[in-house]
């Protein structure tokens, strides 16, 4: 039954929590460093939120929003939502998790945490929110029910519109589909069936990434999604899009990118926004884009944003010519 699966993940991630929470929520680096459990979430944030966020909300500015974080453990990613919105409802089951969020979080004024009961967001109005998040949690829950209540509830929140982010297990590997199923690790799933679980719960999928993997990551949206305004360059439909400069997929995900590059915009506003990861080993460069100059001078997810465009063809320059392709994610017009 899914209440005795919510009692033993609560019982198990206390227990974890109080053990170690930084250790289970995020594996560190190994480098002793105090500030890594910090970084890895913006730098996650980073990754699977900021660039996105036109999308995500449909264009709105993010300080108009509201949104809500599932599984936020002690908040290493709560922090950076609650930069960019104007309120987030981080929840989690355990209450150790939520203890040490709001001590390591005190100061953050339009963040509110909750222990949930470990499937629903009954702490949430129902239509009040514009997205909701959730990364690195349903992958522990061994539940499919609990796992779809979860999907349920996040439609019930959203409002019309809005957005679903979320990372599943999608590993289909004999050896873990055989493994018993616990509170680390959890149920697992293929496209067809997240595809299936999301329909009906009313959501229509933006994006799916990493399907086969362990971090398969989906976008969905509550009522009928338009691809306008974006690109997304792992997927199909985007191909048409991408004039020159650009490698294969990877995981449908991102595709490399050199330099110079073209892409095919549409939409009708003027503020053109781009994503891009640069590696360490190529990492310090001049970006030259719809008319502005940026300079890249650290490796990861850089987002950067050009007013004033009404360019339907958008060039991409990196210079020096990058020895290693940045990972192009995203560009689109708001």
């Amino acid at each position: 039954m899914p209440e005795d699966w919510n009692r033993r993940m609560r019982q198990d991630w206390d227990a974890r929590a109080r053990q170690d929470a930084e250790h289970f929520i995020y594996t560190r680096d190994g480098s002793g460093d105090v500030d890594d459990f910090a970084r890895s979430g913006e730098a996650n944030y980073n990754q699977l939120v900021r660039p996105y966020i036109p999308i995500l909300l449909n264009g709105r500015e993010s300080a108009a929003c509201r949104a809500v974080e599932i599984g936020c453990g002690i908040g290493r990613m709560t922090e950076y939502f609650a930069r960019d919105f104007a309120h987030i409802d981080a929840i989690d089951v355990a209450p150790a998790m939520i203890e040490g969020a709001r001590k390591r979080l005190g100061h953050v004024t339009n963040a509110a945490f909750h222990v949930g009961a470990g499937s629903d967001l009954a702490a949430v109005t129902s239509e009040s929110v514009d997205l909701v998040f959730s990364y690195i949690v349903f992958q522990h829950i061994p539940s499919r029910a609990v796992i779809e209540g979860y999907v349920h509830e996040a439609a019930r929140v959203l409002r019309s519109g809005g957005a679903f982010k979320f990372q599943l297990n999608g590993d289909q590997s004999d050896e873990y589909l055989k493994h018993p199923r616990d509170t680390w690790l959890g149920e697992t799933f293929s496209v067809s069936e997240a595809t299936a679980m999301l329909a009906r719960a009313g959501f229509h999928i933006v994006s799916m990434e990493g399907a086969g993997t362990q971090y398969f990551v989906i976008t969905a949206r509550k009522g009928p999604v338009e691809h306008t305004g974006y690109v997304l360059p792992g997927e199909p439909w985007a191909e048409q899009f991408l004039l020159s400069g650009f490698g294969p997929a990877v995981d449908n995900s991102w595709r490399p990118i050199s330099t110079p590059a073209r892409v095919q915009l549409n939409g009708s506003g003027s503020r053109v926004y781009l994503g891009l990861y640069f590696w360490q080993q190529s990492c310090h460069h001049r970006l030259t884009f719809c008319g502005r100059v940026f300079d890249v001078t650290s490796a990861g997810d850089h987002f950067f944003v050009c007013d004033d465009s009404s360019e339907s063809q958008v060039e991409i320059l990196i210079e020096p010519a990058p020895s290693k392709l940045p990972a192009f994610r995203v560009i689109g017009r708001v």
